[in-house]
């Protein structure tokens, strides 16, 4: 890897934006998929072929509509046939090195992009608010160069933002680095050789100047408040919900709309056992069980679906949250996937999307696994 500066001479959206559009106009790659502000004002997530279109490109978007690992593993579940540039924040680059592993994204035709994160807020509230993104994305970046900023104007980060613990650009071809830095003078870049090879030499970048300093304490202590205010959350989520009963009674209000399902960047599956045979209940069933049971829950199964979900990617969660801002109940999915995904990932020893050679826990078999809790339960 490389280091260098990106000079952003007052503007850091429009140096930022300049150096993705320039992969694109220098024929780095062919497309590129990156969060950008619509005529309307809204936020989206395009793939870009014409840097022409790409004005509005926006990686700090203050809004974060859909997981950019989900759209990754739409384009590329099979080679694209093309070169593309994938502008991801941490928590989509770690489950995109999670669905490599898991063989749902052909990486060979990918160029990662990642940014620093200061954090999102919920879409409908951010809308709502009538705050532009540029200009709130910008205030956001400003505000990195000593820690996490609170958006302005009464918004909220998601309540996954303020417990992620991995808010640096960790993975990639080529990071852009915003905490510690004066990103009104020049932000930082790290970039693979040949990469950083490619931007010299259009002029996109300069790897002859050290990345701006104290990126490192900044992140430091973002880390250690944002553990802390997981572990608070965590605690209180497990002292309300814990145990089976507990758990029902929180999600006493789920209707299996599956959007938690749907908008989770992890669930890969193409037949997913809830949407099969299995839980096609005739009506004379449910019927018997009310009157086997004396009152029988509609829809059925709500618990169960969440159990299910819990069993088959906890070790692979990454936290991004998309979960809670999909549910139109307002349910704590996120909460007790980070919870569950907490104890499992620590047992196991795993951190998802840490590094693309660690192996997904669930395809190694180690013989003395598990000892100690086996110990702990005896």
């Amino acid at each position: 890897m490389k280091t260098g500066a990106l000079q952003t001479n007052g503007d850091p959206l429009a140096a930022a934006g300049a150096l993705i559009r320039g992969l694109l106009e220098a024929g780095v790659v062919d497309e590129v998929l990156v969060p950008a502000q619509t005529p309307s004002g809204a936020v989206s997530l395009a793939l870009f072929a014409d840097p022409a279109r790409m004005d509005g490109v926006n990686p700090w978007a203050p809004v974060m509509p859909v997981q950019g690992a989900r759209a990754v593993k739409d384009l590329a579940f099979t080679d694209p046939g093309r070169r593309v540039a994938a502008v991801l924040r941490p928590c989509e680059a770690r489950a995109v090195v999670e669905l490599i592993k898991l063989q749902q994204v052909q990486p060979e035709n990918l160029t990662f992009v990642t940014v620093d994160c200061p954090g999102t807020c919920e879409t409908a509230a951010f809308h709502a608010s009538g705050r532009d993104p540029a200009e709130t994305a910008a205030a956001l970046v400003r505000g990195m160069k000593d820690g996490a900023p609170a958006p302005e104007g009464g918004l909220e980060l998601r309540t996954a933002c303020t417990v992620c613990e991995h808010p640096a650009a960790a993975w990639g071809d080529l990071r852009i680095h915003a905490f510690g830095a004066d990103a009104d003078a020049a932000l930082g870049l790290e970039a693979e050789d040949g990469l950083a090879e490619a931007l010299a030499g259009a002029g996109l970048a300069a790897f002859d100047a050290p990345a701006p300093g104290g990126r490192d304490a900044v992140v430091e202590r973002v880390v250690a408040d944002r553990t802390r205010a997981r572990d608070a959350l965590i605690a209180s989520f497990r002292d309300e919900a814990g145990g089976l009963e507990g758990l029902r009674k929180a999600f006493a209000t789920c209707i299996r709309c599956y959007n938690c399902m749907e908008n989770c960047p992890i669930c890969y599956c193409k037949l997913c056992i809830f949407k099969s045979p299995t839980f096609d209940h005739p009506g004379d069933l449910y019927a018997r069980w009310a009157g086997r049971k004396g009152a029988q829950p509609m829809p059925a199964e709500t618990t169960l679906f969440h159990l299910t979900r819990l069993n088959h990617m906890s070790t692979s969660c990454v936290g991004c949250g998309l979960c809670d801002t999909a549910c139109p109940m307002g349910l704590p999915v996120a909460t007790l996937f980070r919870s569950v995904a907490q104890g499992v990932q620590t047992m196991l020893d795993y951190a998802p999307g840490r590094d693309l050679d660690d192996p997904i826990p669930l395809t190694v078999f180690r013989e003395d696994e598990l000892q100690e809790e086996s110990g702990a339960r005896d």
